[in-house]
């Protein structure tokens, strides 16, 4: 109890700042529909009881049954099974990701079903399953990191020449969508236990980074792949913002909460069997541990209900709101401003940043705090939501003007750095467009395209996730470099570059 009671506080630190400055908003700058207010105070509340419950389960439940199945993944020995284990599990996990979901369910209603929910997560999924499998044959074969995602960027760059820019804009906000509150402790375990069996000593801490930011490319790789094929390569779509208000204040939580129920355990359930039947075979668990693990999943399950209903009813029209009526009444320099304010507030609010940034303290023994790491991926996340408005409001701005320079710049700078922030710095691309940037960012800057004559809600209103996704491996790497310059005045003045 004492340990949900933190996460509550930790949530409520986190999400109050967001709720504070929509109320703001509302009551001193733009005038919004009185029942998408009440919508938001009310999903709200869901989300500051709903996530508490969600990551308190993660703790108890997931992360353990991550663990678990990697070990037994990867004690196997044998690199076939290790990299077909691999595909499977990042495509199961991927699959159950929420935040890949919500994105799925914002393309297919702009595109007017062009695009169906599940058809693009089921190919996400697939290349993520794809890029696990080679991330992890990277790891047992010691091919260096930067080596490798110099390569794969390559070939993106190359399939985005093929590739018109609505598409080129939805497969990079998937890659930031894929690395969420359930595949992030899967993925991490994952990584984690391949760097133990097979590093020793301080290379182990550097291989337990990387995973997450290899998974992200393999959402690039799918959706690009999918507008190749396509025989529609241009897509439109609207937001009508003026009807999201029809179906009434408690309206919306009951028609949402019966479909919220049944995604989160399709969600999940492909994960459970596997794990059953893993642990029926050779986990062995006792039954006190399975009561725990069972509990926790009880947790999640609740959590994640409660979190994605009050998210899918009421957060992200209130933010589609701000940003289109921003637009509408009060010019360009407010919504720039506003969007940087919230991409620095949602960081703090994302679960899965958490978890990550806890794990890097952990794994360099605090000689990477947390809060530094959050610290930069906040400024880089602002920065990131500016660049998207202001793409948005300058129509001759196309996402790859910005995209395309910050990835060789990020590239660049990986043969730069000590090696565990290239890993850092890719990991936390992943992690920063999670949830709160799928559920808050996003609608928000689909408003403000919405509102905007000359631009595109489609191609212009998504490719927020992307920048956002893009700027952290710049910001982290720079960090990096920093602390490269300072350890070789230290190693001067006779101390040690553990990372070196």
């Amino acid at each position: 109890m004492n340990a949900l009671t933190e996460k509550f506080r930790e949530v409520s630190l986190s999400i109050i700042p967001i709720i504070v400055s929509i109320l703001l908003l509302h009551f001193f700058v733009v005038s919004i529909e009185s029942e998408i207010i009440y919508r938001f105070i009310i999903g709200s509340v869901l989300i500051m009881i709903g996530m508490p419950l969600f990551l308190r389960g993660v703790d108890i439940s997931i992360e353990k049954i991550g663990e678990d199945m990697s070990q037994a993944l990867i004690q196997t020995n044998k690199m076939k099974i290790v990299m077909i284990g691999s595909f499977l599990f990042g495509f199961i996990i991927s699959v159950a990701e929420p935040d890949l979901h919500i994105l799925a369910q914002q393309v297919s209603a702009v595109t007017n079903n062009a695009i169906p929910q599940m058809t693009l997560v089921i190919v996400v999924s697939l290349g993520i399953g794809l890029m696990i499998a080679l991330g992890m044959y990277r790891i047992l074969k010691s091919v260096p990191l930067n080596r490798f995602i110099a390569v794969v960027y390559g070939i993106i760059f190359i399939l985005a020449l093929f590739n018109s820019g609505d598409f080129l804009a939805i497969s990079f906000d998937a890659s930031g969508s894929t690395t969420g509150s359930i595949t992030v402790p899967f993925m991490l375990a994952l990584a984690g236990g391949a760097s133990a069996i097979t590093r020793s000593g301080l290379e182990e801490d550097t291989d337990s980074f990387g995973l997450l930011g290899i998974a992200s490319t393999g959402a690039i790789l799918g959706i690009l792949v999918m507008g190749i094929v396509s025989p529609d390569s241009n897509l439109s779509g609207e937001i009508p913002v003026d009807t999201i208000q029809a179906t009434g204040v408690w309206g919306a939580f009951i028609e949402q909460l019966p479909i919220t129920t049944r995604d989160s355990l399709l969600s999940l359930i492909p994960v459970l069997i596997l794990f059953y039947i893993l642990n029926a075979v050779s986990l062995k668990k006792s039954k006190r541990q399975m009561i725990r693990i069972n509990i926790g999943l009880v947790y999640t399950i609740i959590g994640l209900i409660l979190f994605l209903t009050g998210v899918n009813a009421g957060f992200m029209d209130a933010s589609r709101s701000v940003g289109f009526l921003l637009s509408e009444t009060k010019g360009n320099l407010w919504v720039i401003v506003v969007g940087i304010i919230f991409g620095v507030l949602t960081i703090p609010a994302e679960p899965s940043v958490h978890v990550l940034t806890n794990q890097i303290e952990e794994e360099t023994a605090g000689a990477i705090k947390a809060r530094t790491v959050m610290l930069s991926l906040a400024l880089g996340v602002g920065l990131a939501v500016g660049l998207s408005i202001l793409r948005i409001i300058i129509p001759s701005l196309q996402l790859w003007h910005i995209l395309l320079p910050g990835l060789i710049i990020a590239i660049v700078l990986s043969f730069m750095v000590p090696d565990i922030f290239v890993g850092i710095a890719f990991d936390s691309g992943g992690v920063a467009a999670g949830t709160m940037t799928a559920t808050f960012i996003l609608p928000f800057a689909q408003g403000v395209a919405e509102s905007n004559p000359s631009a595109n809600v489609l191609t212009d209103g998504f490719g927020v996730i992307a920048l956002v996704a893009m700027t952290p491996l710049v910001t982290v790497q720079a960090l990096g470099l920093l602390y490269r310059l300072r350890t070789k005045n230290d190693a001067r003045l006779g101390k040690e570059d553990i990372y070196d």
